[in-house]
């Protein structure tokens, strides 16, 4: 895979986890609660 379609790649994979974080309801949510268990389990 060239580089250039590599790069491509990772764009619109980005964009679409974006927009699902944005535009899906709950998912923000359950990546917000998902992130501050695990913060908070390993902060010690």
């Amino acid at each position: 895979m060239k580089w250039t379609n590599y790069f491509i790649l990772c764009l619109v994979i980005s964009a679409l986890i974006i927009a699902s974080i944005l535009f899906v309801p709950g998912v923000g949510d359950m990546l917000e609660s998902r992130l501050l268990s695990f913060l908070s389990n390993n902060a010690s």
